[in-house]
């Protein structure tokens, strides 16, 4: 009998290291195992192949990686990730391909879960689709006519640093303006902050590191500094996205990450802003507004379609 051909997936994270391997047609893993990324100490590397022993099999054939980037696909080089310092022009998938003895396909985490949401969450039927993920910063991944669209370098879809006002706000990349510099966790609390210490009335303290969680508990209390913070943010990434429809046309739009999570604080302005600033109101008709479907397991999930792909490809490429 022939063994089957197992798939590992790995979703690499700033916080963790997550590995699972699957059967062939099946998203429940045979094995999981989660670590410690300790993403700022050395050793990296050895931390991410330790994971991934953890759930070898030798009926391993192929692996995919959901990595923070920017990144080079094509060459499955990481090219310098803030979430992993020691990591510049670092050749991933072909160190990990070496030591494994399997091809490895490396894409940007959001473009990941993009993927992952079109082959088996909100995504599924859809043809043109853009994923967007808010929380601590803001990433996307965009499918073009059944495509997972990467550009000529592989750096397509940078999402979240779509410029919205150049002077704006810095963004954690160290530009200005960027929809993650006005609509992400980060941004929120920073906004918030801000105002606090410039003496807008708030029961938020105005001392210590203030998260997104806390401002929208604040503001489902009734504080209206959080209440305008979350505006704030949902009627920037009303601009954001009505610069997507323009772009890709998508029939559904999905987000993605904590931020998400908060509902109509963040929604109620998107969805405002997003007619205020739609080109044309056509862009809108029969558009889905949706949650993402996969949860925590998305990198995942990501992965593994992608890993899956890439090998039926190279599959029909050699039959």
């Amino acid at each position: 009998m022939t063994p089957m051909s197992l798939t590992i997936a790995v979703d690499l994270g700033g916080t963790h290291i997550r590995t699972a391997s699957y059967n062939p047609e099946s998203i429940t893993p045979i094995a999981r195992y989660r670590a410690r990324t300790n993403a700022h100490e050395p050793g990296v590397f050895v931390r991410l192949v330790q994971a991934i022993e953890n759930v070898w099999d030798p009926n391993v054939t192929s692996m995919g990686v959901a990595s923070p980037g920017p990144l080079d696909p094509y060459t499955g080089t990481i090219l310098a990730t803030p979430n992993i310092p020691e990591w510049r022009n670092f050749p991933l998938a072909q160190k990990l391909s070496a030591r494994f003895g399997v091809p490895v396909h490396l894409d940007n985490d959001a473009n990941m879960a993009g993927f992952g949401e079109w082959t088996f969450g909100a995504g599924k039927g859809h043809h043109n689709l853009v994923y967007l993920t808010i929380s601590t910063g803001v990433g996307g991944g965009v499918i073009c006519n059944d495509a997972l669209l990467q550009g000529f370098h592989g750096l397509a879809t940078e999402l979240g640093h779509m410029i919205i006002d150049p002077d704006g706000p810095p963004c954690g990349c160290g530009k200005n303006g960027h929809v993650e510099s006005f609509s992400s966790g980060t941004a929120i609390a920073r906004h918030t902050m801000e105002q606090i210490q410039a003496g807008v009335s708030s029961s938020l303290p105005s001392q210590g590191q203030l998260t997104a969680k806390q401002i929208a508990e604040a503001a489902l209390a009734g504080d209206s500094l959080a209440v305008s913070a979350f505006a704030r943010a949902g009627h920037y990434l009303g601009i954001a996205v009505a610069n997507y429809l323009a772009i890709f046309d998508p029939s559904i739009v999905i987000f993605g990450g904590g931020v998400s999570q908060v509902g109509d604080l963040l929604f109620k302005p998107f969805e405002k802003s997003l007619r205020e600033h739609t080109f044309h109101p056509h862009y809108l008709d029969n558009l889905v507004i949706a949650k993402a479907a996969l949860g925590d397991d998305v990198g995942l999930l990501g992965a593994l379609a992608w890993a899956r792909f890439k090998r039926s490809n190279e599959m029909a490429r050699v039959a």
